[in-house]
């Protein structure tokens, strides 16, 4: 089985990917990690995605993975499930304020996370809906039971998650 978690930086991903590789016994392909030790990531911090998807070209020959990075949004990789992870943008304001983000690209996750970028991003990278989980209020071990509950049970549809409320008042504090 090939797993795929991709969402904003914040969301959970690294954290929930390696508890769920462990509950499930599959290799972890941490993408962000490729790109720095292939040195994919230019001097503006942007990553060659052309360069990133033929460094993961060989995962098409692998079976019982899970590939996590906010950039499995960009590009297609062989996956049975494709979950996109989801935080209120409250939540994701805390989490990255605490990882010292500036302003400006604090924003850009932001703003990222209301307008469901990653969600239109999977859906348009793969051509199908990809799989939401929202990790708010969930705590890893939630956020892998309901993982696993869900590719046991093959949905086709986890949590609906809408930040356009959160969106409509961002834009009219500013």
């Amino acid at each position: 089985m090939r797993i795929i978690l991709t969402g904003s930086p914040g969301t959970g991903k690294s954290r929930i990917a390696i508890a769920l590789s462990e509950k499930l016994g599959f290799a972890l392909i941490d993408i962000k990690r490729i790109a720095c030790t292939r040195k994919l990531v230019g001097k503006s911090r942007e990553v060659d995605l052309g360069k990133l998807a033929a460094a993961l070209r060989p995962l098409a020959r692998k079976k019982d993975f899970i590939a996590e990075g906010h950039l499995a949004c960009e590009i297609r990789l062989p996956a049975d499930f494709i979950f996109v992870l989801r935080t209120s943008p409250a939540t994701l304001r805390r989490r990255l304020a605490k990882r010292h983000y500036g302003k400006k690209k604090l924003e850009e996750n932001l703003m990222a996370e209301m307008l469901d970028y990653c969600v239109w991003r999977t859906e348009a990278v793969y051509g199908r809906k990809p799989l939401e989980l929202d990790t708010s209020k969930r705590s890893v071990s939630g956020c892998v039971s309901e993982l696993v509950k869900a590719i046991k049970q093959k949905k086709k549809r986890l949590d609906t998650v809408d930040y356009s409320p959160d969106l409509k008042r961002h834009l009219k504090v500013r």
